[in-house]
């Protein structure tokens, strides 16, 4: 997405990354969600990115009312709703319905649902995101960080995302930690064959690292 707040400005550059009251999601009934039509999810969101918002959550819409609580829908309308606020300037309501999507598909799935396009790890960090623009803090953020972390933990980005805030957040004891362990995952992550961080991304990792030791006490 365009938008995942000043915050990951750092970690966009590395390439790490590769989005009245608000409009509730639709009610899932027990059990799994329906399934839903992936092609008319990806082309919904496409829209999106192209910068049609508003039609594009609009035929969300509607494929939410054929396969409602589908969590693939709920996080593509989650994350061009996110790219409406972004587009308009910082509409209030358009973040807060894009939280309300974003836990939503984490519930469906949490519940039994099948998120086909995307990992739960990677809902619970486009909502880490969103969350901050709700909070203007980052309670909730590293809250969500964590889950990711926890959910994929040998995955390198969500580390570094977690880092990055950290740095922001003003713990640089566990900013160094995680931007290490971005580091060692990285490299692991080179071993087995998953794409390695460029040198340009491992520059500047380095260099954050090497800013945050120069401003704190060695990690214990």
């Amino acid at each position: 997405m365009r938008r995942r707040l000043p915050v990951l400005l750092a970690a966009l550059a590395l390439g790490a990354c590769g989005d009245d009251a608000p409009t509730p999601a639709p009610v899932a009934p027990p059990g799994p969600p329906a399934s839903v039509d992936l092609g008319a999810v990806q082309a919904s969101f496409d829209q999106c990115l192209a910068g049609d918002v508003t039609d594009g959550v609009a035929r969300l819409d509607s494929v939410l009312a054929a396969s409602p609580g589908a969590p693939d829908a709920l996080v593509a309308r989650g994350l061009c709703r996110w790219a409406g606020w972004d587009d308009d300037g910082g509409d209030p309501e358009q973040v807060r319905a894009a939280y309300t999507d974003l836990t939503a598909a984490i519930e469906a799935v949490e519940r039994g649902g099948e998120a086909r396009g995307t990992p739960l790890a990677d809902i619970y960090s486009h909502r880490a995101f969103v969350a901050q623009a709700l909070d203007d803090g980052w309670v909730r953020t590293l809250e969500d960080l964590d889950r990711a972390v926890a959910l994929a933990p040998e995955e390198p980005r969500h580390v570094l995302d977690r880092g990055v805030v950290h740095s922001y957040a003003g713990d640089s004891v566990a900013a160094r930690r995680d931007l290490r362990q971005y580091l060692a995952l990285a490299d692991s992550a080179e071993a087995r064959d998953r794409e390695p961080p460029s040198s340009a991304q491992r520059s500047v990792v380095e260099s954050l690292l090497a800013d945050l030791d120069g401003d704190s006490d060695p990690v214990p």
